[in-house]
């Protein structure tokens, strides 16, 4: 898949799989996209239960884009988890804590196996992963986006919530998912919960830095979340521009993937693909729904 064809929502609404009402609810919200828990939000005495409500829901045909992040590859229900989901319905799941190119291969060869289309997305938890982000990044075709799980990180590299250190794993995965090939990543939870302008500030300097979307963990998050994310008028025209002017000079292009306007402006693919992805959420959003038809 390009990053062309990859979902692009504006938030991700986590919820603990092993609480039926609480997921009903997630569905009822305004989240773009739900995110099924297996993993810290699940006791393990739970976890079983979490699994086959998480099964059950996706083989229901879920109203929304689903996902489920499921436990480390490390741990003792991984494989139970991804078996237990590898449905249709499934859009990714979700591997946490991630440090090796195997454990995602090894995931990779348990959707291959149950015959299921979904993507993997990752999450790197440890300065090691940072380190080693590109190889992550590169270590399957199934990988759709990489991203960071800051709680986990920050203890690792024993930094505050914000700061340069943490900057500059944010911007990297940026970097890392460019040079990959693989879709923006998209930005982790805010944990401050009644911080609404914290979380607005914090929002917009994602998605400045390349983020496309966030991860929440509670519905009073999300009106933030969708309104920074909601292409802009300015946005949309821009990028309306780009890819006309691109197809206005598509035809005198010859060997190059770059094009150069009559303006002398310089268009290069990274620049086309963020023009579509703008204009296809947008066009979402016009016909009354975030989601894809």
């Amino acid at each position: 898949m390009s990053i062309n064809d990859s979902r692009t929502y504006r938030s991700y609404l986590y919820v603990p799989a092993h609480k039926p009402s609480v997921v009903e609810k997630a569905y009822a919200s305004e989240a773009d996209a739900i995110v099924l828990d297996l993993e810290d939000a699940v006791p393990a005495e739970r976890k079983t239960d979490a699994r086959l409500q998480a099964a059950a829901v996706l083989a229901s045909g879920p109203p929304k884009p689903t996902y489920v992040r499921v436990n480390p590859a490390s741990s003792p229900w991984c494989r139970d988890d991804v078996e237990a989901i590898a449905q249709p319905s499934l859009v990714a799941l979700r591997l946490p804590k991630c440090d090796g190119p195997e454990e995602i291969r090894t995931v990779a060869s348990w959707l291959d196996q149950a015959q299921c289309p979904a993507r993997i997305q990752i999450l790197i938890e440890s300065a090691y992963g940072i380190e080693t982000a590109y190889q992550l990044a590169t270590a399957s075709a199934r990988l759709d986006r990489i991203g960071v799980g800051e709680s986990d990180l920050r203890a690792d590299l024993q930094v505050g919530v914000d700061n340069l250190t943490l900057e500059y794993c944010r911007a990297r995965c940026v970097v890392v998912s460019r040079a990959a090939g693989l879709a923006a990543p998209i930005q982790t939870v805010y944990h401050t919960l009644n911080d609404l302008d914290g979380l607005r500030e914090s929002t917009r300097r994602a998605k400045a830095m390349g983020f496309v979307g966030r991860f929440v963990f509670h519905p009073s998050q999300l009106p933030v979340i969708n309104e920074v994310f909601t292409p802009s008028e300015a946005e949309v025209r821009t990028a309306r521009g780009v890819l006309d002017a691109v197809a206005s000079a598509a035809g005198e292009q010859t060997a190059s993937s770059v094009y150069v306007l009559p303006d002398g402006r310089v268009i290069a693919p990274p620049l086309i693909a963020n023009a579509r992805v703008t204009l296809a959420l947008a066009e979402q959003l016009a016909r009354g729904s975030p989601h894809p038809a």
